[in-house]
């Protein structure tokens, strides 16, 4: 995304830009993300879109992104929006037990996508659950274990940067949570029928056209959007994504 989209729509551009899903995950952290002077994880933050929203609503937010380029791309963008609340940093999710310690402890933790990326999931909430101070909360989507596969999805052995396990339930990982001593408060579909119909559309015509083409032309069609939730129901359609929210009691 050219940087004078960024100068000119605000930290909107950086979800704007992207498919109809990281739309849809914006939504609904806006419904779950508490405001205000708290200190937010983003684990697994890509290029910081939802790292930056933590710090537009008051939240003091820490990002890392695996990957360098992302994590230069974040950078960049959050100094462009002038954000002095956020800060990002390099880092492995896996390993995070050896350096969370210099990290500190989080009122809230966003994990969006990622874990279906990790062959040890177990791990990474019991990790994740342990950088939360108590009544602390983790809220984290991933794809739902029954969705139909997007055009370029595929399953990995390895954790080479695809997916290791095609989504998860509900109960999957609400004992993942509890094993962690967290207790699951909020499961909520995300991305229906119109969203996965527009993604895939977008994923096609970026092997064919520029992606600022792509990003023009189906830019009309997210108006259904709107009504993409009750549509998805009606037909009884698979949604792409479960959203969660867990709080660490203890």
């Amino acid at each position: 995304m050219d940087n004078t989209l960024v100068k000119l729509l605000g930290w909107r551009a950086t979800v704007l830009h992207g498919d109809p899903t990281t739309y849809d995950r914006w939504v609904w952290l806006k419904r779950y993300l508490l405001p205000g002077p708290l200190r937010t994880l983003d684990a697994g933050c890509g290029s910081g879109s939802f790292t930056m929203f933590a710090a537009k609503v008051g939240n003091e937010s820490l990002g890392i992104s695996f990957d360098e380029r992302n994590f230069r791309l974040a950078e960049t963008r959050s100094q462009l929006l002038g954000f002095k609340n956020v800060k990002f940093v390099l880092g492995d999710l896996r390993e995070l037990d050896i350096y969370s310690d210099r990290l500190g402890m989080f009122d809230q933790i966003i994990c969006f996508e990622t874990i279906e990326h990790i062959l040890n999931d177990k791990k990474l909430i019991e990790d994740l659950a342990k950088m939360l101070k108590p009544g602390g909360r983790l809220l984290l989507t991933t794809p739902y274990k029954h969705y139909k596969p997007l055009h370029g999805d595929n399953i990995s052995e390895h954790e080479d940067g695809g997916h290791v396990r095609w989504g998860y339930t509900f109960n999957e990982l609400k004992e993942l949570f509890v094993a962690s001593g967290l207790e699951m408060v909020v499961e909520d579909y995300i991305s229906g029928f119109f969203s996965q119909k527009i993604t895939n559309l977008m994923r096609r015509l970026s092997g064919v056209i520029p992606h600022a083409a792509v990003w023009v032309l189906t830019m009309p069609l997210r108006l259904f959007q709107i009504i993409d939730a009750p549509f998805t129901r009606f037909i009884r359609y698979p949604f792409l994504s479960v959203g969660v929210v867990g709080i660490k009691r203890q």
